[in-house]
C-alpha cells in the first residue's frame, strides 16, 4: 500500500485510479502534491466512454512557454481531448497547488475526478466518506477562488457544494449562526460544516438537524427558513425595508413561539436531484433518511406565512412612506410610521429628544419652555409655525417616549408656535385623540384661566399658579375624564395661563357643554378664584360673575357659593355627581339649584360667622338686654315674658323710610354712566349693562357701537366690532395710529380689537385679517369673506 506523502510513478500498464488527498504524483517534469486526481492509461467513464478526468500520462504535453488555448465547457471537455499545449497549462496548474489564474474549463475539468469520486466510487469503496471533509474544503476554496469566473463554472461549483452539504452533515443541533446581508441581498449563513454560504439545500440540512434532535429553531435561522421556503414568497416589505421586517420578524417570532419552532420528525428525508457537471456522469438521486425535510412540513409552513402577513402588514405604512421618502429612514418622522416594536428611543435623533426632554423636566411632572426650542428636532415647511399636521406627527413622536405638549393640535388647542408651551410626562394609558369627556374639561379650563387672571397674569411656576393647577385634579375627577387626561388637562391649564384668554370668546367655546357640566363648571370655577386670588378682589368677581352669565348659571350665586366656601361651609363640588352618571339625579339637582336661584326654595341659610365665646364681651344684642321687672308690659299676643315686645308700626315705618332712601340713591348715581365690569378688564360691555341710548350723544363725534344697536353683528361680534370692521371695509388703516384712532371712534381699545378681529377672521375664514403688526398690512380676501 502506498504511503501519504510517497511520489507515485505509474506503471506502464497501470489502469487508472485515483489519487487521495495528501498523495502527491509525478507526471514528466510536473509533481502534483495533494492528490484528488485520477492518473493512468485506462479508465471507462460511467456512461461507457473513457473518464474526461482521467490524466493519461501517454498523452502528449507541449513544452513550456506555449500560448495555451482555453477549452470549452461542453460535451468535449475532457483531459484527453485537450491539446498538448492546454494540457501543459492545466498540469501546471495543478502542481502550482490549484491556486493560479487559469481558464474556467480546467477547474471545470478538475471537478469532473470530485464528482466521479462521490457518486461512483462511494458504492464500493468505504474510503470515500473519510475523504469528504477533505473535497468539501477543497470545493469551498475553489468557489471563493474561481466562483466568479464564469457562469457554468459557479453553477457546477453550487451543485457540487449542495452535494456535499447534504453527504457531510450530521445529525446533531447546528452551532452556527445566520450572519447579515451579503450585497446580494441574500442572507449569508455560518454553518459547522460549510461556514460563509447559504443555499437552499444547506437551509434545508440545518432544519433537518434541528428537527432530528427536536430543539428549537432560533429566530435568525426562522427568518432563513422562509427566505428559502419555495411556497413562501416574499412580501413587498421583505425587499423594500429588509432590514426593518427582519428586525421586526425576530421580535415577532420570539414572541410568538419563544425559543422557537419545534419542526416535527416523522418526515420524508432531503432527497437531492444531482445532476453532474462531468458529461461522463447522469442524473443521480441522492438521499438522506435520516435527516427530515422541514420544507415539507405544513404545520410550521402555515405558522410562518401567519407571521409574514402580520409583518407586512404591520411595515406597508412604513413602506409606502419610505416610497415617497428614500431620505427619511432613521429620522423622527420615520418612528411616526414605524411600528411600536422598532422605535429605538435611546439611540439616534428620537433618544437626543428624549434626553433634552428629561434635562427640561428635571424630575418634575411639566414644565413650562419655549415651543421654538422643538424645531431643533422637527423640520416644517414655515420656519415660524407648523401646520395643524406637522404638529399632529411631532407630537405623536413625542408620545412614543411618554411625552407630551400643551398646546397639542390634536387635542382641539391650535398648532406649535414659538412661545410658551407646557411639556409634560404621559400617563398610561395615553391616547392620540381626546376622549368623549375631554372637550368639555379643556372648555372650563378656558374659563378657569380667564378667572385665574382677572386680577393680573398668573405665572404656573409661582406659588399662585401652582396653586390654581391644583385644582385640575378636582375638575378631572367631577367630569370622568379618560384616565391619563388628568395629566393632559393640567398641562392645558399651565398652558391656557402664559395665553390671553377673551371672555368674549367663551360663549362659543362653552356652547357645548351640558347643564351637568356647566354646574360642575360654576362650582369649580369658584375654586379656582380663591385659589388665584384669596382675597376675592372686586376684578376677580367681576370677571367669575360675567363667566357665570356665560355659563348660564345665576350670577347672584357667585357671592353665594363666594361666602360658603370663604367660612368653609361648603366643599369644592357639593352634592355633585360626575358627568359619567348624568341621570335623573342630575337633571334633578340642576332644577332643583335653579329653582333656589329664583327664589323658589329656601335660599337664606344659617352661616356660622364666629363660634360664641365662652365669656361675654362686647354690647348685648337689643333682644337679649335684661328688662326690670316693673317695667315689663303684659304679655300681649303671645310676647314671652320678660321679653322686648317689638313694635310693629316702627317697623314698617323704618322699611318705608329705607325704601324711600334708596330711591333717592338710585336717581343720584344713575345720572353717571353705570360701572360695567366688563368693560373696567377692556372687553365689551357685559350684558347687564344698560344700553347707551338714552346717554346724550356728542355733537359732531361719531355714532358709537351702542347708538347703532341696528347694525347686524358679523361672525359673533358685538355691534362696536361689527360697526369697525364695516368702517375699516370704507376706509382701509394703513398705520396702527390709524387703526387706533378708528377703534377709539367706534368706543374699543385697539390692541383688543386687534387680537379680536384676527382670531374671528381664522376661526371663519381660516387665516388672520392683519398680516403684519407694524404697516398692518390688511387682507382684502378675509375682509370681504367675513363681510358677505
Amino acid at each position: 500500500m502506498d504511503t501519504v506523502g510517497t511520489v507515485v510513478k505509474l506503471p506502464n500498464s497501470a489502469s487508472g485510479r485515483w489519487f487521495p488527498p495528501g498523495r502527491p504524483a509525478t507526471l514528466g517534469d510536473h509533481v502534483i502534491p495533494g492528490g484528488l486526481i485520477y492518473i493512468g492509461r485506462h479508465l471507462r467513464s460511467a456512461s461507457g466512454g473513457v473518464e474526461p478526468a482521467l490524466i493519461n500520462p501517454d498523452l502528449p504535453v507541449a513544452p513550456p512557454g506555449g500560448r495555451s488555448i482555453a477549452p470549452g465547457a461542453g460535451p468535449g471537455l475532457a483531459y484527453h481531448l485537450l491539446p498538448p499545449v492546454t494540457r501543459r497549462t492545466y498540469l501546471d496548474w495543478l502542481a502550482g497547488g490549484r491556486g493560479a489564474d487559469v481558464a474556467p474549463g480546467l477547474v471545470l475539468l478538475f471537478c469532473f475526478g470530485l464528482e466521479r469520486r462521490m457518486l461512483v466510487d462511494a458504492d464500493h469503496d468505504p474510503a470515500v466518506r473519510r475523504e469528504l471533509p477533505t473535497i468539501a474544503a477543497e470545493v469551498r476554496r475553489l468557489h471563493a477562488r474561481y466562483g466568479e469566473a464564469g457562469r457554468t463554472l459557479r453553477d457546477a461549483l453550487d451543485r457540487l457544494l449542495d452535494l456535499l452539504e447534504l453527504l457531510t452533515a450530521t445529525r446533531d443541533v447546528p452551532v452556527g449562526r445566520v450572519g447579515p446581508r451579503v450585497g446580494s441581498g441574500a442572507p449569508a449563513a455560518v454553518l459547522e460544516s460549510v461556514p460563509g454560504r447559504t443555499t437552499t439545500m444547506g437551509v434545508r440540512v440545518a432544519l433537518a438537524r434541528f428537527a432530528a434532535a427536536s430543539a428549537p429553531v432560533p429566530a435568525d435561522w426562522a427568518r432563513v427558513w422562509v427566505q428559502h421556503h419555495p411556497t413562501l414568497h416574499p412580501r413587498s416589505a421583505q425587499t423594500a425595508c429588509p432590514e426593518e421586517f427582519d428586525r421586526l420578524f425576530a421580535l415577532r417570532y420570539r414572541d410568538r413561539h419563544g425559543a422557537g419552532l419545534v419542526p416535527a420528525r416523522d418526515l420524508p428525508g432531503i432527497r437531492l436531484r444531482y445532476q453532474p457537471a462531468s458529461p461522463g456522469l447522469a442524473t443521480t438521486l441522492v438521499c438522506r433518511e435520516d435527516l427530515p425535510d422541514v420544507l415539507a412540513e405544513r404545520r410550521s409552513t402555515r405558522a410562518l406565512g401567519a407571521l409574514l402577513d402580520s409583518v407586512a402588514a404591520a411595515l406597508d405604512s412604513y413602506r409606502r412612506w419610505l416610497a415617497g421618502f428614500p431620505q427619511g429612514r432613521g429620522s423622527l418622522a420615520a418612528a411616526t410610521v414605524l411600528p411600536p416594536e422598532l422605535v429605538d428611543a435611546g439611540h439616534g435623533q428620537l433618544g437626543a429628544l428624549r434626553v433634552w426632554a428629561e434635562r427640561q423636566l428635571d424630575g418634575r411632572p411639566r414644565v413650562t419652555v419655549d415651543a421654538g426650542d422643538f424645531w431643533a428636532f422637527w423640520s416644517t415647511s414655515a420656519p415660524d409655525r407648523m401646520t395643524r399636521a406637522e404638529a399632529a406627527a411631532f407630537l405623536t413622536v413625542l408620545a412614543l417616549i411618554d411625552f407630551g405638549v400643551e398646546p397639542d393640535a390634536r387635542f382641539g388647542a391650535p398648532p406649535l408656535a414659538p412661545g410658551a408651551a407646557v411639556l409634560f410626562r404621559l400617563g398610561r394609558p395615553a391616547s392620540e385623540r381626546p376622549s368623549r369627556r375631554f372637550p368639555a374639561a379643556a372648555a372650563v379650563a378656558r374659563c378657569a384661566a380667564a378667572v385665574a387672571s382677572a386680577s393680573g397674569a398668573v405665572d404656573p411656576r409661582e406659588p399662585v399658579g401652582a396653586a390654581v393647577l391644583g385644582t385640575s385634579g378636582d375638575l378631572a375627577a367631577a367630569l370622568r375624564v379618560a384616565p391619563g387626561e388628568d395629566l393632559r388637562l393640567a398641562a392645558r391649564l399651565g398652558w391656557l395661563l402664559t395665553t390671553r384668554i377673551d371672555v368674549d370668546r367663551l360663549g362659543r367655546q362653552t356652547a357645548s357643554l351640558t347643564p351637568a357640566e356647566r354646574e360642575i363648571a360654576g362650582h369649580y370655577l369658584v375654586t379656582v378664584a380663591l385659589a388665584a386670588d384669596p382675597a376675592i378682589g372686586p376684578a376677580t368677581v367681576a370677571v367669575l360673575t360675567r363667566v357665570y352669565r356665560i355659563l348660564g348659571l345665576e350670577p347672584d350665586l357667585v357671592f353665594h357659593r363666594l361666602h360658603e366656601r370663604g367660612v368653609g361651609a361648603a366643599p369644592a363640588l357639593p352634592g355633585l355627581l360626575p358627568v359619567a352618571c348624568v341621570d335623573e339625579a342630575v337633571t334633578t339637582d340642576v332644577r332643583t339649584r335653579a329653582d333656589e336661584s329664583s327664589g323658589a326654595g329656601e335660599r337664606d341659610q344659617l352661616v356660622v360667622v364666629q363660634a360664641a365665646a365662652p365669656v361675654a364681651n362686647g354690647y348685648a344684642l337689643p333682644w337679649a338686654v335684661a328688662v326690670p321687672p316693673p317695667t315689663v308690659p303684659p304679655a300681649v299676643d303671645g310676647a314671652p315674658p320678660g321679653g322686648v315686645l317689638l313694635d310693629q308700626a316702627t317697623i314698617t315705618r323704618k322699611i318705608a323710610e329705607s325704601s324711600a332712601a334708596a330711591t333717592l340713591l338710585t336717581a343720584i348715581f344713575e345720572s353717571d354712566p353705570p360701572y360695567d365690569a366688563g368693560q373696567a378688564l377692556g372687553g365689551a360691555p357685559s350684558a347687564t349693562a344698560p344700553p347707551d341710548a338714552a346717554r346724550e350723544p356728542v355733537a359732531g363725534a361719531p355714532a358709537t357701537p351702542l347708538e347703532a344697536d341696528d347694525v347686524d353683528r358679523i361672525a359673533g361680534l358685538d355691534p362696536a366690532h361689527s360697526a369697525l370692521l364695516r368702517a375699516l371695509a370704507a376706509r382701509p388703516c394703513r398705520t396702527r395710529e390709524e387703526f387706533a384712532s378708528l377703534a377709539a371712534a367706534h368706543g374699543v381699545l385697539p390692541d383688543g380689537a386687534f387680537d379680536l378681529l384676527n382670531e374671528v377672521a381664522i376661526d371663519v375664514v381660516g387665516g388672520p385679517l392683519f398680516q403684519d403688526d407694524d404697516t398692518l398690512a390688511m387682507d382684502n380676501e378675509v375682509l370681504m369673506e367675513l363681510l358677505r
